[in-house]
């Protein structure tokens, strides 16, 4: 440590040296005043902010409010009726541009208290046929004996048995048909009206035999053979 090689400085003027600044911190110190504690200013009162939540809530609860409430119906408007159309196809040409069976007309057959029965064959054709007091009529399958046959010839061919014993407008006839064609079919009425009568009376079996229409009228198609076209049509013949 170096030695203090000068005598003027002594050891109280190191100490008063030292002993300087603080006396001199102290006298700063007190020459400053003590600094008043700051009045706090009183809270302002803060206002209520509306808050976004609440008004989103009430917003939902009005649209749902709303929502609720069934809306007024209107009073429906009355319809009008359907302007019917002057265009419309009758049932006919309908039925033919279509390629259907036209409707048959309905007819109000009779219904007798008493009536006499027969049944009458004829090739495949079968006829249960019915008699009754009448002016002439003849229903077949619910139509008119002209409409369904739709050939005089066949017709008259029918009314047979009612010319043979001069009966031809005392009696009505309502017949079912089946099988066979329009040909086999009359036949088989005929042979089906002449055992009617003699159900009716057996006053009528002399005329009606001697005519020969209480007999079936045996004649059949005949059947086809082997090597030929038909039953007897043979193919053309060929020399060379």
């Amino acid at each position: 440590m170096a030695e203090n090689t000068n005598p003027e400085v002594t050891e109280e003027a190191v100490s008063a040296d030292a002993a300087a600044p603080a006396e001199a911190v102290e006298t700063a110190a007190e020459e400053k005043p003590a600094k008043k504690p700051a009045a706090k200013k009183p809270a302002a009162a803060k206002k209520p902010a509306a808050k976004k939540a609440d008004a989103e809530g009430e917003d939902a609860v009005e649209k749902k409010t709303a929502a609720k409430k069934p809306a007024a119906k209107k009073p429906a408007a009355p319809k009008k009726p359907a302007a019917k159309k002057t265009d419309a196809v009758p049932a006919d040409a309908a039925a033919t541009a279509t390629g259907k069976k036209k409707p048959r007309p309905k007819v109000d057959l009779p219904k007798p208290a008493v009536d006499y029965r027969g049944t009458g064959r004829r090739k495949n054709a079968i006829a249960r046929v019915r008699i009754f007091a009448g002016t002439g009529q003849i229903f077949c399958n619910g139509l008119p004996a002209a409409d369904y046959f739709g050939r005089e010839q066949l017709v008259n061919f029918v009314k047979t048995p009612f010319k043979t014993v001069d009966a031809a407008d005392q009696f009505d006839v309502i017949a079912l048909l089946n099988g066979g064609g329009k040909s086999g079919q009359a036949g088989a009425l005929r042979h089906g009206i002449a055992r009617a009568l003699l159900d009716a009376s057996e006053d009528y079996r002399a005329d009606l035999k001697k005519a020969g229409l209480l007999s079936r009228d045996p004649r059949m198609v005949e059947r086809k053979k082997y090597g030929l076209k038909k039953a007897r049509k043979r193919p053309q013949f060929s020399k060379r």
